[in-house]
């Protein structure tokens, strides 16, 4: 088992370009094995499960948003979140929707269009839920984004981007998923033995969650975590929208 230290650290919201290969130069990714164990897979899948606070739900690109305006009905809009995580109104122009709350936007809205419109309220709903992607990167043939099918395993992400690299480690996994409070933890899972003995894969993922597959083992997990995911994981948004991530 390789083991990790647990830092808390601030997650972007959008990915780079270029991003996976800059990781693999980095030194102390892959050098010496750290101090503490990493929680099993199971327990991480597990506390995604918990009930989601009321007011909580952050927003993302492709979702579907009913922006109403109960004292100006004409200004009422439908709109997508789009690709780049902004929404356009016509009182308040370009606004970045994608890591807040519905909430957190209605009230926003509600500042910016106070400027044209007397005394506004604004009510923000979500009518329809985009794609829910997964990121697998590092040593698999096309590193990217996948979207979230039923039951999907890391072994069945990585095969829809075209499968393991001859270089990737795949007994060292790195699955990184958030928890119902917005908290991000990493776990490692043995994919080697899954191809090779077939042992049945335990995690099942779901949206937002990573799957990467490094050349060679990954001495601290928490240090590698905070790189990749800052350069990586589109989760926070410019408004400070942010979950930090405890690695044990």
């Amino acid at each position: 088992m390789i083991q990790g230290t647990s830092p808390k650290m601030r997650v972007p919201r959008r990915i780079g370009a270029g991003a996976c290969v800059l990781l693999l130069l980095l030194p102390s990714a892959c050098s010496s094995v750290g101090k503490r164990k990493l929680p099993p897979p199971e327990e991480v899948m597990a506390q995604q499960r918990g009930p989601i606070r009321r007011g909580e739900y952050r927003l993302m690109a492709g979702d579907k948003l009913s922006v109403k305006f109960p004292y100006h009905h004409a200004r009422d809009q439908e709109l997508p979140v789009r690709p780049d995580g902004m929404i356009s109104l016509d009182v308040t122009g370009e606004i970045l929707a994608e890591g807040r709350t519905p909430l957190e936007l209605a009230e926003i809205i509600k500042q910016r269009s106070s400027r044209y419109l007397k005394n506004p309220e604004v009510v923000v709903i979500v009518i329809g839920i985009g794609d829910r992607r997964v990121y697998v990167g590092g040593e698999v043939n096309r590193p990217g984004f996948v979207t979230v099918q039923e039951g999907m395993t890391p072994l069945q992400a990585v095969m829809a981007v075209g499968g393991f690299k001859d270089t990737a480690q795949k007994q060292d996994v790195l699955y990184i998923a958030r928890d119902s409070n917005g908290d991000y933890n990493a776990s490692r899972v043995d994919l080697e033995d899954v191809v090779t003995n077939g042992t049945p894969e335990v995690v099942r993922l779901s949206g937002n969650d990573i799957v990467f597959v490094p050349a060679s083992r990954i001495a601290n997990a928490g240090i590698f975590v905070k790189q990749y995911i800052r350069e990586i994981l589109p989760v926070e948004s410019r408004a400070g929208a942010t979950a930090p991530i405890p690695i044990p």
